[in-house]
C-alpha cells in the first residue's frame, strides 16, 4: 500500500481519511428549513428558497428564533456563506434551544452549485393564491 506522496506504506504508519467538506450536501439541505437572514433587498432581487423562512440577523434575531419549532432542524443562509456573521447566527440559534447549523457557501452556492431554483415574489404570491383557490 501506499501512501499520499506515493511512498510504500510502513506497517505502522496510520492512513490519513480525508476530512468532510465543509459545504452542505443536498440531502442535509432538503431536511431542513433555512433561516434566510439576508437583508429584505437581497430576497426582493435574488428571490427566496421554497423552504426557508426570512429573519433578517438583527437585534431581533433572538426572540424572533425563539418562536419556531425546536424539534425541526434548521440551516442558517446569507448571500455568500459569510462564516463570521453565519458562526454568529448558529451561535445565537443554539443559545435558544434550535437544532441549526450553518450553511457554507450561503444563497449562491445552494442556487448556483446546488441548483436549488428561487421564488421570486411575484411567483410566491400567485402560487399562494393559486392554493387559495383550491
Amino acid at each position: 500500500m501506499f501512501n499520499l506522496f506515493g511512498k510504500k506504506k510502513q506497517e505502522n504508519e496510520n492512513l490519513v481519511s480525508p476530512k468532510k467538506d465543509p459545504f452542505p450536501d443536498y440531502n442535509e439541505v432538503k431536511e431542513m428549513t433555512i433561516i434566510d437572514i439576508r437583508d429584505p433587498e437581497d430576497i426582493e432581487y435574488y428571490g427566496k428558497l421554497p423552504n426557508s423562512i426570512h429573519i433578517p440577523f438583527d437585534e431581533y434575531f433572538a426572540s424572533k428564533l425563539m418562536m419556531l419549532d425546536k424539534n425541526k432542524k434548521y440551516g442558517i443562509m446569507d448571500l455568500r456563506g459569510i462564516v463570521s456573521d453565519l458562526q454568529k447566527a448558529e451561535s445565537i440559534a443554539k443559545e435558544v434551544g434550535l437544532n441549526a447549523k450553518a450553511l457554507r457557501g450561503g444563497f449562491f452556492y445552494l442556487t448556483e452549485v446546488m441548483n436549488i431554483k428561487p421564488i421570486k415574489e411575484e411567483e410566491w404570491k400567485y402560487m399562494v393564491l393559486k392554493r387559495a383557490e383550491v
